[in-house]
């Protein structure tokens, strides 16, 4: 594996990691916020922590890597479809797991591994035999894990949930067009900024917010919006440089292992040997989607 593509593969595992452990800090901060709310102040206070890396960044720049920036419209442009795109399937997860069980919702949301590399076909890009092979594996994986307690029928949060994987793999695609055309920090705070700031004029309207639910849920949304957003979502976009769209949903799709180690640690949840075999499951078909071919 080269370098560079290494790199982004380190990127996106962090970035799955941190998203991990979110739904921790997200179960907590919902107790007390509604998910407008949650999502609004978590998301302003993601997009302003990046401001003084901004700022570390653009003074370290040469005057070759400032000349070969795209127009400042390209990156607005770019960041406000994102922070839609990021607000539609964010207020949906938060809205759906109300629902539904968290095993169903997992699987549904996982789809998005596969809506990718079939996104692909439409925008006519190759897609290798391995990643198809790898995408189901991973569907295995992510069906042993998350559906053990059966399924009992859909309802209108699975709907939800459905519809917010379809957003990630719009998400992946769109970051994908813009992420060799911009500032990929500068585009991750804006792209917060544009949800955070929607999420919130909506709340005012939709939902109570109170001072003293703010200052409980705290530590949760200092996790989600600084951590998770801050950090997660420049990870993603930083690792995209290096790595394809449908490689790097199925990379990104690990994070519900780490998901499941919070719940360990943090709930002591334990796992039933088919969800052991489907966190195997999906490290094997990360491992095989790295596998270079020989010339």
């Amino acid at each position: 594996m080269k370098t560079a593509s290494m790199k982004g593969v380190i990127f996106l595992i962090l970035a799955a990691i941190i998203w991990g452990f979110a739904l921790v800090a997200q179960k907590a901060g919902t107790e007390t916020l509604g998910p407008l709310t949650f999502t609004g102040i978590r998301c302003t206070l993601g997009s302003l922590s990046m401001f003084p890396l901004i700022v570390v960044l653009d003074k370290k720049k040469t005057l070759e890597q400032k000349a070969a920036e795209h127009h400042p419209a390209t990156l607005l442009k770019g960041g406000f479809i994102c922070g839609l795109v990021v607000f539609f399937f964010t207020i949906l997860q938060q809205t759906g797991i109300q629902f539904t069980t968290v095993g169903k919702s997992g699987f549904i949301t996982a789809l998005y591994i596969i809506l990718v590399p079939l996104g692909g076909l439409f925008l006519k890009k190759k897609v290798a035999k391995k990643i198809w092979i790898a995408v189901l594996i991973a569907l295995s994986g992510f069906y042993l894990m998350c559906m053990s307690e059966g399924l009992t029928g859909i309802n209108k949060g699975d709907i939800m949930m459905l519809l917010a994987s379809l957003g990630c793999a719009v998400h992946i695609y769109v970051i994908d067009y813009y992420v060799n055309k911009i500032d990929p920090v500068k585009f991750s705070s804006l792209q917060f900024l544009v949800t955070g700031l929607i999420s919130l004029v909506l709340a005012l309207f939709l939902e109570d917010i109170y001072w003293n639910r703010i200052f409980a849920a705290a530590v949760p949304i200092l996790y989600a919006g600084v951590v998770s957003c801050g950090l997660g979502y420049t990870f993603q976009i930083l690792g995209q440089k290096y790595v394809e769209p449908a490689k790097a949903s199925l990379l990104l799709s690990s994070e519900t292992i780490f998901t499941m180690l919070a719940g360990m640690l943090f709930f002591q949840e334990m796992l039933s040997m088919k969800e052991y075999l489907g966190c195997g499951l999906i490290f094997f078909a990360i491992i095989l989607s790295q596998i270079e071919r020989k010339s």
